[in-house]
């Protein structure tokens, strides 16, 4: 078929492949606009001190933890059998092999809580970077109305030297007169300072007594953990005081 039509001009040309040629282009633009991102996104979390070397070093030394733990608790229950059925034929060290029971229980009790924790952790995968609260107890003290509080702190993320910061407990709940009240750190550590500062590389646990007012009803108690690196924000987590009070 000719291509010139009864004037002379030329006929018009159809490209049936143009289409397909355009839409190659743009999903290769859009293939490289999305690794450029990526690429980005990387670098970014490099410069902030992100590594991936690091997260895999740590989830390895989090699951030696757990196999250790485990190990440690078949022991303890195995030590635990053992007293028990020695007591049955010791009337006499009735007591002492009682008391030693009592406190492997408490010790498997307490690996366990360490165990389900690290468990946790490892579950959610890569954890960000800075420091993480594993479990927060109270305990009541003497005189009345003063406890003392229990934090146990993680490191998460990059565990390339120490790291530095101060832990400071804020509670919430009803005065006597049925206000709404906030006991700040100030309030709460009396004449004591009222932040607690910590220093370790993987693990490490605070103490602090605070005592609260004749009659405050206390209904949640704050962590927060604050490091003295400025590019991790700080750490807030808020408890029930129920579920953390040890009767």
């Amino acid at each position: 078929m000719s291509l010139f039509g009864r004037e002379g001009h030329p006929d018009l040309v159809i490209r049936p492949h143009a289409p397909l040629r355009r839409m190659i282009l743009t999903i290769a633009l859009v293939v490289a606009i999305l690794i450029g991102l990526y690429a980005a996104f990387e670098y970014g979390r490099y410069f902030a001190g992100y590594s991936v070397l690091s997260v895999i070093q740590e989830r390895a030394r989090l699951n030696d933890a757990i196999r250790q733990l485990k190990d440690n608790n078949q022991s303890l229950q195995a030590h635990i059998i053992q007293l028990e059925t020695a007591n049955a034929g010791h009337s006499r060290e009735d007591q002492v092999v009682s008391r030693t029971i009592g406190e492997l229980q408490a010790q498997v009790a307490r690996q366990t809580e360490e165990l389900a924790f690290y468990r946790a952790v490892v579950a959610e995968g890569a954890p960000p970077i800075g420091v993480r609260v594993g479990t927060v107890r109270l305990a009541a003290g003497k005189p009345p109305a003063s406890f003392l509080v229990h934090v146990s702190l993680v490191r998460a993320g990059k565990t390339d030297g120490m790291t530095t910061g101060t832990v400071s407990l804020t509670i919430d709940g009803q005065d006597p007169k049925g206000k709404a009240t906030t006991l700040d750190a100030k309030a709460l550590a009396g004449s004591g300072d009222p932040d607690v500062t910590y220093d370790f590389r993987y693990y490490q646990d605070v103490e602090q007594t605070i005592t609260l007012p004749q009659d405050f009803r206390p209904e949640h108690l704050t962590v927060e953990v604050s490091s003295t690196r400025k590019d991790i924000a700080p750490l807030t987590q808020t408890f029930p005081w129920s579920a953390v009070v040890t009767p």
